[in-house]
């Protein structure tokens, strides 16, 4: 039982400092990330009240599978979506790339 202990807080450790070495290029996963983690995303003011509408949607629904998901999330607008540029990488993540090309269409409004 010990053993599984040490080995489970190995596991969590370890998933701790992979998860802030993928931070710091800037990506932020919207299907992982806190409320603060998406305020402090880089060069976009990402309100408060729709970092916890990203939370919670998320945690309703369960993880992200693409782009157009994030519409789904109450006070989400396309123009907001454009801003963030949410991408899918290649494991299904829906992340926040500061330096990905734009992903979506503009919106036609």
């Amino acid at each position: 039982m010990k053993k599984l202990i040490i080995t489970l807080c190995l596991a969590a450790m370890c998933m701790v400092f992979a998860g802030t070495a993928f931070a710091q290029d800037g990506i932020v996963s919207f299907n992982t990330a806190s409320v603060e983690d998406l305020m402090a995303i880089e060069d976009i003011d990402v309100p408060e009240e729709l970092a916890k509408a990203i939370v919670d949607y998320r945690k309703a629904n369960g993880a992200f599978k693409s782009a157009e998901d994030m519409l789904k999330v109450p006070g989400m607008t396309q123009d907001f979506m454009e801003e963030l540029n949410p991408q899918v990488t290649e494991d299904g993540d829906v992340v926040f790339d500061p330096d990905a090309e734009p992903a979506l269409a503009p919106s036609k409004c």
